[in-house]
């Protein structure tokens, strides 16, 4: 299956996770893929791993300025450019009452302002080289529900919801469509708790899928979005999370419906 056979997309925080993930399955259906990051060792390794048709660039998504030049790389190296997919994020874990303003400022300038500068930067070339294009931003069931002592990140997340909404409506008659995907808990190298055993059987016994979730699911329902296959969605929000988000009454005391 070739769904993005000579199309282009840009991966802001693609080094590592679902992002890198992502960025493999383009490729392997026919993509190229300009990898965006600030972790240059992780995202250069990854890059040379995806061959000719990946190429990698210092991507700062809190800088306007970085987010243009990401959208200018992609044309100059590739000559389009066809998605986005923005998954840079920043925790700073901590009770709302004690988190300082500059980690409050971090969050929201990676997690939400740096999706709302990528997006923009994006859609500015779309529309004056009247393209269409398909942004799928990156949230979290933590944006849907309160995630106690990570109060910036879930209202990061939150905002990136809301976002995509905007953006998706204001930009339907350009024919660009912008998406939002919502994993739940899933295995990669920010989720370092995950190492624990005991940690990831509680958390598997706690999704009614009964495992956690591994970047190529997430990457999977990424995909989805981005492709033709998926033309006629946009302002959408896709959970992927093995139906954690819908599984309040499952933890309930109480009666069981086995």
């Amino acid at each position: 299956m070739n769904r993005f056979q000579d199309k282009v997309c840009v991966v802001a925080g693609g080094a590592r996770g679902i992002g890198a993930e992502t960025a493999r399955r383009y490729l392997a259906e026919g993509g190229k893929v300009i990898v965006g990051d600030v972790i240059d060792e992780a995202g250069e390794e990854l890059a040379n791993e995806l061959g000719p048709n990946a190429a990698y660039v210092h991507l700062d998504v809190s800088d306007p300025e970085s987010c243009s030049a990401a959208i200018r790389s992609a044309i100059e190296t590739f000559g389009r450019l066809d998605g986005l997919v923005n998954s840079a994020i920043r925790m700073a874990p901590g009770a709302l009452l004690d988190l300082s303003l500059e980690d409050w400022n971090t969050v929201l300038g990676v997690g939400l302002t740096g999706t709302f500068l990528m997006t923009q930067a994006a859609g500015r070339w779309w529309i004056e080289n009247d393209h269409p294009g398909s942004v799928v931003n990156l949230s979290s069931t933590g944006g849907l529900q309160p995630y106690g002592l990570a109060g910036g990140y879930s209202t990061t997340q939150a905002g990136v919801i809301m976002l995509s909404r905007q953006f998706g409506i204001e930009w339907a008659r350009k024919d660009i469509r912008v998406n939002v995907v919502c994993p739940g808990h899933t295995e990669t190298p920010l989720t370092a708790y995950m190492r624990d055993p005991e940690i990831k059987q509680a958390r598997a016994e706690a999704t009614p899928a009964g495992r956690v979730g591994q970047p190529e699911d997430i990457a999977a329902g990424i995909l989805f979005l981005l492709s033709d296959d998926a033309a006629y969605i946009t302002a959408t929000q896709l959970d992927v999370d093995g139906g954690m988000a819908r599984s309040l009454f499952n933890h309930m005391p109480g009666r069981k419906w086995d």
